[in-house]
């Protein structure tokens, strides 16, 4: 399935990312873009109890932007009363781009670097709420394999409007080696823990260490079960400072391979 993804993704680099319907493309789907309706709607609730700040303009704002490129498919669903037609994935964007800046706010952190970014949904949701929220990122580096690192400049280029800081791209082979920021915040969403645990390491001797916090979406039962919640912080190599239950939790139907949201 992860090759065709990306002999999909060498197909649709050379196309025009304001043409190409990628999102809604079977094989990009198995790996990217399937949130489904049913957690839309409990993305969308969560932001109603605990970002009761954010607004129905700011949320249908944001979906015009993200739902612009790639033909995804859509869902209606009603935010305070009104009613938004948009993909489910971007509702889950959101939602994730407000819990990490909620902590992220407060760590002292001044850059970013996210391992394993899709097209750049969150990157974009995080540059966009970020900018709302008046919280400032100076860089936001993105690491991923180079076909992957295409589209998502493309798809950075065409959103460029909306993106307040500055984007660095990173070959995945690397592991962050010619990462220099400091004061850097991780982020890895259903990646870190899914990658072969060779790797994994490779991240968490090269790149782990130049970060002073970091929020990751775990997957316990990732790579057949290879990283144990329990065992985060020896993973990782960080003083982790929090971990709960992912909600909503999408990795139900595996009883004790639950996913966690792990901050350190």
């Amino acid at each position: 399935m992860y090759n065709q993804y990306k002999n999909y993704l060498e197909n649709i680099n050379s196309t025009n990312i304001s043409t190409s319907n990628f999102k809604s493309n079977k094989t990009y789907q198995a790996i990217l873009e399937h949130v489904t309706y049913e957690l839309g709607l409990k993305y969308l609730q969560l932001i109603i109890d605990e970002f009761n700040d954010i607004t129905y303009e700011q949320i249908a704002d944001f979906v015009s932007i993200n739902d612009r490129y790639g033909f995804p498919k859509k869902e209606t669903f009603h935010f305070k009363n009104n009613q938004i037609m948009c993909s489910p994935t971007t509702i889950r964007y959101i939602y994730h781009s407000l819990t990490i800046l909620d902590y992220y706010k407060n760590t002292g952190c001044k850059n970013m670097v996210e391992v394993g970014c899709g097209y750049g949904g969150l990157c974009l949701a995080i540059n966009y709420f970020s900018n709302l929220k008046g919280i400032k990122i100076n860089n936001y580096n993105i690491v991923d394999l180079p076909i992957v690192c295409n589209l998502i400049k493309n798809y950075i280029d065409v959103n460029k409007t909306y993106i307040y800081s500055n984007i660095k791209l990173h070959d995945s082979d690397s592991y962050g080696t010619e990462i220099l920021d400091n004061e850097l915040f991780f982020i890895s969403n259903y990646c870190y823990t899914e990658i072969d645990p060779i790797k994994n390491k490779l991240y968490s001797t090269i790149l782990l260490p130049k970060t002073s916090n970091g929020f990751i979406i775990w997957q316990n039962g990732g790579h057949n079960g290879s990283y144990a919640v329990q065992d985060a912080s020896e993973i990782t190599g960080k003083t982790v400072v929090n971990v709960i239950e992912e909600k909503p939790q999408t990795d139900a139907g595996y009883g004790i391979y639950l996913n966690y949201f792990v901050y350190f």
